[in-house]
């Protein structure tokens, strides 16, 4: 696959298993789960982050993605809540 058809089926696993960790995305694509493969999967996720597609989190050394959509829900959930 090429570097945009990547980008598209890991936009699509996010969307799909959202919070989702960098190393769930590389297992979903059938590959090894090693340094490499990481930095890979985590390039393309900054690209999607850049491209506001997604956004992202680091929890210690783990990258966490979770589509905008969702986050647009959180917001209105706050803009709602009564307490």
């Amino acid at each position: 696959m090429r570097g945009e058809q990547v980008r598209t089926h890991i936009l699509k696993l996010i969307e799909k298993h959202w919070p989702v960790h960098a190393k769930e995305i590389v297992r979903d694509l059938n590959l090894e789960v090693n340094n490499s493969n990481i930095k890979k999967v985590s390039y393309h996720i900054k690209i999607l982050e850049k491209e506001e597609k997604i956004r992202t989190k680091r929890i210690g050394r783990a990258l966490i993605a979770w589509p905008v959509e969702i986050e647009k829900l959180r917001l209105i959930y706050e803009l709602i809540k009564v307490e």
